[in-house]
């Protein structure tokens, strides 16, 4: 898999057209704290089908696009009812966005999909997830940015790093939702997700 970093205008204009014709998409921020409400939003990766994701960093130490101009295109499609967006954890994603202007809208989790198919059986962390699921294992954020003293925060990390690490997130994100979807349709559960595990 080869992802693409978006650093130029053209790029982000090239890949919101191919987004804005989808029905589902995957999104997923990176932040600068694992508090929402906190968080500077660092980067942001989209995928629209497996091994085709990107990421625009908006915060890293390496220059990017500017982030405003970047909020602003991407605003649109965050908010077009006619897009699924998927996300881990997806409440994270929309508090971090809803902070930067955007009201993401309609929006589908895959952990809390996870959940209701699965609730006691294992840990719904999207590394667990791709690795019982997909048989794939993910790069995980501590080996990304490291632990302890010598923790970096994701706007030190190399830009290219970063891109392998957030475009795979959403790669993942997407696969496991449409893993995960079949299930919960085969399985009569859409009810239980939308009407108890969805609004909460």
């Amino acid at each position: 898999k080869k992802y693409d970093c978006i650093l130029k205008e053209k790029d982000l204009n090239k890949w919101l057209k191919i987004l804005e014709e989808k029905t589902v998409i995957a999104v997923d921020t990176e932040t600068s704290s694992l508090d929402p409400l906190e968080a500077e939003l660092v980067g942001i990766s989209f995928s629209y089908e497996p091994n085709k994701a990107c990421y625009i960093p908006l915060g890293h130490k390496e220059k990017g696009l500017k982030k405003d101009l970047v909020l602003k295109k991407i605003k649109n499609l965050l908010e077009d009812p006619s897009v699924k967006k998927v996300g881990q954890n997806m409440k994270f994603d929309f508090i971090v966005l809803k902070q930067n202007g955007i009201e993401v809208n309609p929006i589908e989790d895959t952990m809390l999909i996870s959940y209701t198919l699965d609730a006691g059986s294992n840990r719904h962390n999207m590394d667990t997830l791709s690795e019982i699921h997909l048989g794939h294992k993910t790069i995980t954020f501590k080996e990304l940015v490291g632990s302890g003293k010598n923790k970096l925060n994701f706007s030190d990390i190399d830009v290219a790093k970063a891109t392998e690490y957030a475009a795979e997130d959403a790669d993942i994100t997407l696969r496991l939702y449409e893993n995960l979807k079949e299930r919960l349709d085969e399985e009569k559960l859409n009810k239980v997700y939308e009407y108890f595990e969805k609004p909460m």
